[in-house]
């Protein structure tokens, strides 16, 4: 496969959120609000284009990995600032499956030197595969602690954890986790491999703390953007 459809298999990947968020929306519409009949109907079409679009992400096939553009943009980024859109922008995902998605220990500024939409896509990608794995009615927590040296977001979830088996190849492409999703979410095993990519461009790491059968934390690793810049 070349550099260009490797390329376009991220963009690809990256579709799957946003194309959730609208199905997610369009539930929650159709569920709990009063609308006229032809309110109604509009919904319904804009729910059954978005499930077209994410089948047709199922059938594309994915056969070598993903490749991430060089066209990174770094500048000051406040993490915890992504941190709110992020918990934000999922609260449709979490509501539709009855759990709960929320800060629980946010830093009130987390500056990193970095390429604010390709971090989006790995925090994105961390709240996802939470909420993704995570039983219905379950709770998901989003903390950012900083440091002289180093901005942490983190994830944690309750849901049933990873053993052996799959933190082996956990950053792998194509290589998806022993459970399921809980919902018949869209699963390509590609969303670690993206976050440990975009992570590894900004000098950072991804640590993983999990138990099995009580759940896991995924955490971002980032330079602070003092000790980026070498100080004041």
């Amino acid at each position: 496969m070349s550099k260009d459809a490797r390329q376009l298999s991220a963009v690809l990947h990256d579709l799957k959120n946003p194309i959730l968020a609208i199905e997610r929306l369009s539930d929650i519409l159709l569920e709990k609000e009063k609308l006229s009949s032809d309110a109604r109907r509009k919904v319904e079409l804009i729910r059954m284009s978005a499930e077209e679009a994410s089948g047709y992400l199922e059938e594309f096939e994915f056969s070598s990995p993903p490749v991430l553009s060089d066209n990174f943009t770094f500048e000051p980024v406040d993490i915890t600032a992504l941190a709110d859109q992020v918990v934000e922008s999922f609260q449709p995902h979490a509501e539709y499956k009855g759990q709960h998605l929320r800060s629980a220990d946010v830093a009130e500024e987390a500056m990193v030197i970095g390429d604010e939409v390709r971090l989006l896509e790995a925090m994105k990608n961390l709240v996802n595969n939470a909420l993704k794995y995570s039983p219905h009615g379950e709770t998901v927590e989003v903390r950012v602690t900083r440091s002289e040296e180093e901005v942490r977001f983190s994830v944690s979830d309750n849901g049933p954890g990873l053993g052996e088996e799959d933190l082996d190849h956990l950053f792998k492409p194509f290589q998806r986790l022993t459970h399921q999703p809980t919902d018949g979410e869209v699963s390509l095993g590609l969303g670690l491999y993206l976050v440990k990519q975009i992570t590894s461009r900004h000098d950072g790491d991804v640590d993983v703390e999990t138990t099995k059968g009580k759940g896991s934390t995924f955490t971002l690793v980032l330079p602070a953007a003092r000790a980026s810049l070498g100080g004041d």
